[in-house]
């Protein structure tokens, strides 16, 4: 039996390598201009064999390379009805996506998972799109980019894999009773440059009370959609609200053993 692993992607993307040998992506975007940074040390072909792929949202940074890894793996992907519907179009097939039903338990082996929805994130809050409406200079591919890839309902994933309990949001405005009955290991929480979501994920990260929090999507994964974050305001911020919250900053595209950071 190996040891779970896991490697972030880059943006909100993340790889998990069960103890039991299965593979999970979580938002598996790896199709980065040339000018992201850090640089992404994985291809999609990299990405196999896969045997579950989860969507928070149906956002191009999400879920842009996902019919690729349909395709290619032939995972089964997990995603909001109308983000599946998208999928098909882009000619994934049924057989390959289920639906995620909120607040709904569900296992394979001894993983498993629950989706939570947050209503309360609203499309034009999301950074892309903000972006897009500031820069009316925005060249017009990139404008339909994120049109062919709107927002959608945004879910998080709490998953139980290997005896770890980890949660995973790619957004952080989330009320303490959306978030009450969970107290995760591992968080794996979004810190943006623009709009500066570090208050907001540490305040998060308060609400949850991991015992180790894993910032993404803070680096330049798409500019000029996105810019480089630096971590420390959100370090200061979260070590002012809960001191005892420790944080992890992943190195792109480099494995690491989550068990260790608990101890």
């Amino acid at each position: 039996m190996e040891n779970l692993q896991l490697t972030w992607l880059g943006a909100a993307g993340f790889k998990v390598d069960t103890g039991e040998g299965a593979t999970l992506l979580i938002n598996p975007y790896l199709s980065r201009p040339a000018l992201a940074y850090p640089f992404l040390p994985i291809q999609l072909a990299d990405l196999a064999p896969v045997d579950e792929i989860f969507l928070t949202d149906g956002r191009f940074d999400h879920a842009l390379d996902t019919p690729a890894l349909a395709r290619q793996t032939g995972a089964i992907i997990h995603a909001v009805e109308p983000v599946c519907q998208r999928l098909m179009g882009q000619g994934v097939s049924a057989h390959n996506l289920e639906n995620v039903i909120p607040h709904t338990l569900k296992r394979v082996g001894s993983l498993s998972w629950q989706a939570f929805s947050s209503r309360t994130n609203q499309p034009g809050s999301l950074p892309a799109v903000r972006q897009l409406i500031r820069n009316l200079q925005m060249p017009a591919h990139l404008g339909d980019l994120v049109r062919a890839w709107p927002p959608s309902e945004e879910v998080a994933y709490a998953f139980k894999i290997d005896g770890l309990s980890i949660v995973h949001f790619s957004s952080a405005n989330w009320s303490q009773a959306q978030v009450d009955n969970l107290r995760p290991d591992l968080a794996l929480l979004p810190v943006e440059h623009n709009p500066d979501t570090s208050t907001a994920a540490a305040r998060l990260a308060a609400r949850l009370q991991p015992r180790v929090v894993i910032p993404h999507h803070w680096d330049n994964y798409f500019p000029p959609l996105s810019e480089l974050s630096d971590l420390s305001k959100f370090e200061a911020t979260l070590h002012t609200l809960a001191p005892q919250v420790r944080v992890y900053k992943p190195v792109i595209g480099r494995s690491f053993d989550p068990i260790n950071l608990l101890y």
